[in-house]
């Protein structure tokens, strides 16, 4: 029976790495190579967790949670946790060099970093108790990787006044995450000093599939950082990484600031403003905006 450790509460830094496009990638290449794969992307995360003094807390599927500062703190657990998402992202490099010689998929890790208060402690019954952490913090850390493209490093606005004459960052940018009232202003590593400068390889981004959707919504022109008070209706028939399409009731010119709303979803928070500019004009009255 393990050992049962109390619950107490303590700062901790959440580091959280997960593949992405991992279902995917099941789908379309045998599983008893994919199980390889995962293995040897787990093995890869661990011995750099492991290297920077984490305490890698679980696994999830795909993807691994680490945690720096339990069960015992140290003053440069941000630091190191930092760090440590860097290295796994060379260490991701690395790994495809492999997968590219044998002929396997490349696969691409979505990393997240953030800090703050946590209740550590054993969770469970006697019989099946776990050493963990919990908490807003943790939560936090899982919607920020939510939002982590391949490649990338994302950390919270906390992470970066806390770290800030220890990182280089590229700009924020602000996104809603589900069940937080207040947008958050998120940002990508791009490098850590620690024992040197540790980069965050640069991945290039995946050409952007297009989802065919049907959303009514409502469109506003902006004028020197001002809404229009005149809204007008058109249709968002698809969208990507990068952008979307959509049917407009009149020709704009282009490179024209829309600020786009978007219908209510039952499964969360209204959606804010989404901004974009037209560009291409397919046919009157249509416009794609990306």
């Amino acid at each position: 029976m393990p050992e049962r450790l109390p619950v107490v509460e303590t700062e901790a830094s959440i580091l959280l790495a997960d593949i992405r496009g991992f279902t995917a990638l099941m789908a379309a290449h045998p599983p008893r190579m994919m199980v390889r794969l995962l293995n040897r992307f787990l093995a890869a995360m661990c011995t750099v967790i492991d290297r920077y003094g984490g305490h890698v807390d679980k696994f999830m599927g795909d993807s691994v949670m680490a945690v720096f500062g339990v069960p015992r703190r140290r003053p440069d657990d941000l630091h190191r946790a930092l760090a440590c998402s860097a290295a796994m992202q060379r260490a991701m490099e690395r790994l495809n060099l492999g997968h590219q010689r044998r002929g396997e998929p490349a696969l691409y890790a979505g990393i997240a970093v953030h800090s703050g208060a946590v209740m550590a402690g054993s969770f469970g019954p006697p019989r099946h108790s776990a050493y963990t952490v919990i908490g807003d913090t943790v939560n936090l850390a899982a919607r920020i990787e939510a939002f982590s493209l391949r490649g990338q490093v994302l950390i919270s606005g906390d992470v970066k006044a806390q770290a800030a004459d220890r990182i280089k960052v590229g700009p924020g940018n602000e996104v809603q995450a589900k069940g937080s009232v207040l947008p958050l202003l998120l940002y990508p590593l791009l490098a850590v000093q620690h024992r040197g400068e540790l980069t965050v390889p640069a991945v290039e981004p995946r050409q952007s599939p297009r989802v065919s959707v049907h959303l009514d919504a409502v469109f506003r022109c902006v004028q020197s950082k001002r809404l229009d008070a005149e809204p007008f209706s058109g249709q968002v028939r698809d969208i990507g990484y990068h952008g979307l399409s959509a049917e407009l009731p009149m020709v704009l010119p282009d490179l024209t600031e829309l600020a786009i709303q978007l219908p209510a979803m039952d499964c969360g928070p209204p959606c804010g403003h989404l901004y974009a500019l037209s560009l291409i004009h397919i046919s009157e009255p249509t416009r794609q905006l990306m």
